[in-house]
């Protein structure tokens, strides 16, 4: 059986994705992030000595974990370990296959470019104008769209995204699926005020703290700071190294 913990960052990064046909466990998703540089959580161990910082999410609540995808999916054999895996929680599903599917930018372009390749349907491509996402892809009346994310927490990009797409192009069917690689946020589904739910199929969940940001353990108890870890490469620096 492959053995995904343990393995050396040279080693994963040489793991040949059809080698990996089962599902992967949480422990195993975050290893991975871990050894690319891609995973930071909250040293409360040194905390009264180090606040550092902590995460602002894109909801504005605070939280002691985050992954950013960027990194993660940068390595093309882990992205479409990622991808397939994803496959593989959509089909123990029974979800019939859709006629698009594509990634919710900028964080699951590629992923989604990906899914789409190995469900055998057609790409959906998506971008951010000015705060927006646009879709790109003129898709006909009734066909189906499903959309790809690389994690979920409160659902707040999923949402914008569904309502960008559905005043765009209002006859579009959204799938009512999430394909996400980790529910960071406990939730089951996203609802979508005038759409509908979603249920998130994710790769693993593994939940992360967090609250509302007058709320936030680590700003009143032990001083530290919120930034936004992928605003800037600077804040990806900050947040990591604060604490050693």
């Amino acid at each position: 059986m492959l053995k995904i913990i343990g393995m050396t960052l040279e080693e994963l990064l040489n793991l040949n994705p059809d080698d990996v046909v089962r599902p992967l466990t949480a422990d195993e998703v975050v290893y991975m992030a871990e050894r690319v540089g891609a995973f930071w959580k909250y040293n409360y161990a040194v905390a009264k000595e180090k606040p550092g910082y902590h995460a602002r999410l894109k909801s504005e609540w605070h939280s002691d974990g985050f992954i950013v995808s960027k990194i993660l999916l940068q390595f093309p054999n882990i992205k479409r370990i990622m991808a397939n895996q994803i496959v593989l929680q959509l089909k123990a599903q029974g979800l019939s296959l859709p006629d698009y599917a594509g990634g919710i930018p900028d964080g699951a372009t590629q992923l989604g470019e990906d899914v789409a390749e190995i469900l055998g349907v057609k790409k959906a491509e998506m971008r951010k104008e000015e705060g927006r996402i646009v879709l790109v892809t003129l898709i006909p009346p009734g066909s189906s769209l499903l959309l790809l994310e690389d994690f979920c927490t409160k659902g707040t990009g999923f949402c914008e995204a569904v309502l960008f797409i559905k005043t765009a192009q209002p006859e579009v069917i959204i799938v009512p699926y999430e394909g996400v690689i980790i529910n960071r946020g406990g939730l089951k589904s996203i609802e979508v005020e005038g759409v509908g739910s979603f249920e998130i199929i994710s790769v693993v969940d593994y939940r992360v703290n967090d609250w509302p940001s007058d709320k936030c353990r680590l700003c009143l108890e032990f001083g530290s700071r919120p930034i936004k870890p992928k605003e800037t490469e600077e804040n990806w620096r900050l947040i990591t190294t604060a604490q050693l």
